[in-house]
């Protein structure tokens, strides 16, 4: 177990949003919660032990506005098919309670959708240590985690409680990232 990981800490959850989880493409025929199966029993014992120990929790959800995410265009020219649109519901097993915090990202990075507001509530909290959980590692949980670092708090991503569109791509980046600016972790090491 880290040293007095719930003082100062935060989970954060990234878009576990039904698109994300449940569906397919052409490109990839397996949805994420197929190739992670035990991600949902995983984030939902995490939000429980997190809970019970009173820790602060996070969640973020993507959605997709002409007006803001300006990243759109150039996306769907790589990706014509697209892989949802950001609007869709959480996930039952990651729904947040009444008093936890939920903002709106209108791009991969949470930092860059609401950066300040994050902040002004961390420090109003007292956070700074984060610990990361969602879909796709590769893409907002990565960006969100390295803009964190950028921003000065302590960065822990919790494999078992990310996804995304291939398990060799999961690791991969985990892999790449590990103990250079962030820590990868299993969410049972927090509450041995």
């Amino acid at each position: 177990m880290i040293d007095n990981f719930e003082k100062h800490s935060a989970i954060v959850c990234i878009d576990f949003q039904k698109e994300y989880l449940y569906t397919t493409s052409e490109k990839f025929p397996n949805s994420i919660d197929a190739q992670f199966p035990q991600l949902s029993n995983n984030v939902k014992n995490l939000l429980s032990r997190a809970r019970d120990r009173n820790m602060f929790i996070i969640h973020a959800n993507e959605k997709d506005d002409k007006e803001k995410s300006k990243w759109m265009p150039w996306w769907y020219t790589l990706h014509p098919l697209g892989f949802g649109d950001g609007h869709g519901d959480i996930a039952p097993f990651a729904k947040p309670l009444p008093n936890e915090v939920l903002l709106t990202k209108h791009t991969f990075d949470l930092f860059a959708s609401v950066g300040d507001e994050f902040d002004i509530y961390a420090q109003k909290h007292q956070i700074n240590r984060l610990y990361f959980c969602g879909v796709l590692t590769k893409a907002c949980v990565m960006f969100s985690a390295n803009s964190a670092f950028l921003r000065g708090y302590e960065v822990y991503v919790l494999e078992d409680c990310c996804g995304d569109r291939s398990v060799t791509e999961h690791k991969a980046v985990l892999d790449l990232y590990d103990q250079y600016h962030i820590k990868v972790i299993n969410s049972n090491n927090l509450f041995l």
